[in-house]
């Protein structure tokens, strides 16, 4: 889990960095382009808060890294987190996960994992902090996620 958090913590520096790499669009999803490949997605809660979501494969490409963020969540940093995941009610799991920040958890999957063929050919990811309540939890869109996570692996092979 530790290398899963420092990566997550490069990748967050990374994504919060301006617009100095190659950035495209695919759909929903902007993909960074350089090396530290990543997809994410970002948009305006109702509330007014900012939500999103970023993947990733950690440095070494054994495990694809998951972040989401909500400005208006108060975890504490470092806390150890359960995060149940679920792709249209067909995978699902619970992983430990971990807050990098008072706004953003991260978990790391197997880059080997069903889980990923879910992430892919989905439409919808289902994720809750567990114990946290209905703030802290979401349904992402996987509009384009076939082709956004595709272009994050062709940057990857690249990059090796």
């Amino acid at each position: 889990m530790r290398g899963i958090f420092a990566a997550a913590v490069c990748l967050a520096a990374v994504t919060s960095v301006g617009t100095a790499h190659a950035q495209t669009k695919i759909g929903v999803w902007d993909v960074k382009i350089d090396k530290d490949c990543a997809i994410s997605q970002e948009w305006k809660t109702d509330s007014k808060d900012t939500a999103g979501i970023i993947l990733a494969y950690t440095s070494k490409g054994q495990a694809m890294v998951l972040m989401f963020s909500d400005s208006a969540w108060k975890l504490k940093e470092k806390e150890d987190l359960n995060i149940s995941l679920s792709v249209d009610k067909k995978w699902g799991d619970k992983v430990p996960g971990a807050a990098i920040d008072k706004t953003m958890a991260v978990v790391g999957i197997p880059a080997t994992s069903k889980a990923i063929e879910a992430l892919m050919n989905g439409r919808e990811l289902y994720m809750e902090i567990d114990g946290k309540g209905d703030d802290y939890a979401y349904t992402y869109y996987l509009d384009d996620t076939r082709k956004a996570i595709s272009a994050l692996e062709a940057c990857r092979a690249q990059a090796q």
